[in-house]
């Protein structure tokens, strides 16, 4: 149900991957600096992997994510998509060539992962799981590329596509479980004009949409909230000229608003700037969401909310991309020695 425009692969996983077994946490990324303290527990990884990443939760306390092994030098680094579930790894293999990039971006309760792999001319494939092995999502009338960003526990499945090169059109679209093989551009109170791409879904089936203005789709201006064919815009403070959306759980959006501060909307749409944060890129069911603090001189920290309020803060050789509906959190911790990642959950309290 939540996505990360600029969601982690594994093509930056080339420079950083590790097994479980050779961690070495700094004292800041074992524990928070705030007010709680979060516990971590590394995932397993699939056998012949040595590093991995967590970036989706499903509803059921499972995850899915990335994993690669072998060698970015000489171009032999092979990117895997991973579900964990029940302490175990489960391995859907790869979509296109080794070397292309992959991307997670969802899982539900049934154990469907979606996201996209991006191979030769920079061509994105959206991707779903299907019988433990990865099948290409129907591209509509005109597309060429199309990205997967997320899915309910229905199984419906949203994103975006394009019909060429990065700049040229992006529109968002739904892959509806009830009508197998096709891809519905999403149209009835969207901005025809400029690029939309949808980040998520809830279980009811509202889906969050990102507007950005013509040219390229560097940074969206507005965020939707689109139902059977009819959408509202999400209010921002008078003067804001930029608001992302970031994740949709429960009737609520976390995301961005002003360009410098991470917003939560609650289910009633009113809006409310989170003390502390820079963006939001997942919040659970429960109002939980994770997200960057501010930036600072070039240091990404990550931080835990709930609604208004920071309860944690995880510091270096850390990232946390997930906030599951179980009440925990999920990302990466780095190997302070080789820069190599560890797919890991933490438990904040």
């Amino acid at each position: 149900m939540r996505s990360r425009r600029t969601a982690t692969t594994v093509t930056a996983l080339t420079a950083l991957a590790v097994g479980a077994a050779s961690v070495l946490m700094s004292p800041a990324a074992s524990a928070a600096t705030g007010a709680a303290t979060c516990t971590p527990t590394t995932l397993p990884l699939p056998a012949g992997t040595d590093s991995g990443n967590v970036d989706a939760a499903d509803s059921q306390g499972g995850y899915a994510g990335e994993a690669s092994s072998g060698s970015s030098a000489d171009g032999t680094r092979e990117n895997r998509v991973v579900r964990w579930k029940d302490g175990r790894a489960i391995d859907y293999g790869r979509l296109l060539e080794p070397s292309a990039s992959i991307t997670v971006n969802g899982v539900n309760r049934d154990g469907t992962v979606v996201g996209y792999s991006v191979g030769a001319e920079n061509i994105g494939r959206a991707f779903r799981s299907r019988d433990g092995k990865l099948e290409r999502l129907p591209l509509p009338a005109g597309a060429r590329s199309s990205f997967a960003t997320g899915i309910n526990d229905t199984g419906d499945i949203v994103g975006w596509t394009r019909t060429a090169e990065e700049d040229s059109p992006h529109t968002a679209v739904l892959w509806p479980a009830d009508a197998p093989g096709t891809a519905v551009k999403l149209s009835g109170g969207l901005p025809t004009a400029g690029h939309t791409e949808a980040a998520g879904i809830d279980q009811d089936g509202t889906v969050l949409v990102n507007h950005y203005p013509e040219g390229a789709p560097v940074s969206s201006t507005a965020v939707y909230l689109w139902r059977s064919g009819s959408a509202r815009k999400l209010a921002v403070p008078t003067g804001t000229a930029k608001a992302h959306g970031g994740a949709i759980s429960n009737g609520r959006v976390a995301g961005m608003a002003g360009g410098t501060s991470g917003a939560v909307w609650d289910k009633d749409g009113s809006m409310m700037v989170v003390p502390n944060s820079g963006s939001l890129h997942s919040i659970n069911s429960t109002g939980q969401s994770v997200g960057y603090e501010p930036w600072n001189w070039g240091a990404v920290l990550y931080g835990v909310w709930r609604m208004d309020t920071q309860i944690a803060t995880l510091g270096n050789r850390v990232g946390v991309y997930v906030s599951a509906d179980n009440g925990s959190v999920a990302g990466y911790i780095q190997n302070t020695t080789t820069g190599k990642l560890s797919p890991t959950t933490w438990r904040c309290g």
